[in-house]
């Protein structure tokens, strides 16, 4: 088995994913931000490209995802 290739998560994707995990609503994202939550969602789906001050205050606002830590050779990936 060869080594695995490094897939790019879309940013919307991983907003969410991180959003899940810190217990966060959609509603509270967007409210901290200052847009619609409409907007926000739209971010997630990957419909609408956030400007670099929405980019900016999200990533401000999410924490990063957890480190998970592999059984099988001790070695942590973090799903970033």
């Amino acid at each position: 088995m060869g080594p695995m290739k490094r897939t790019e998560i879309p940013i919307g994707l991983m907003w969410r994913l991180r959003r899940i995990a810190a217990g966060r609503r959609q509603q509270d994202i967007a409210s901290f931000v200052g847009i619609p939550t409409t907007r926000y969602s739209e971010f997630e789906r990957g419909l609408r490209e956030p400007s670099e001050l929405d980019r900016q205050l999200i990533e401000e606002l999410l924490p990063p995802l957890p480190t998970v830590v592999s059984c099988d050779d001790d070695s942590e990936t973090v799903l970033a």
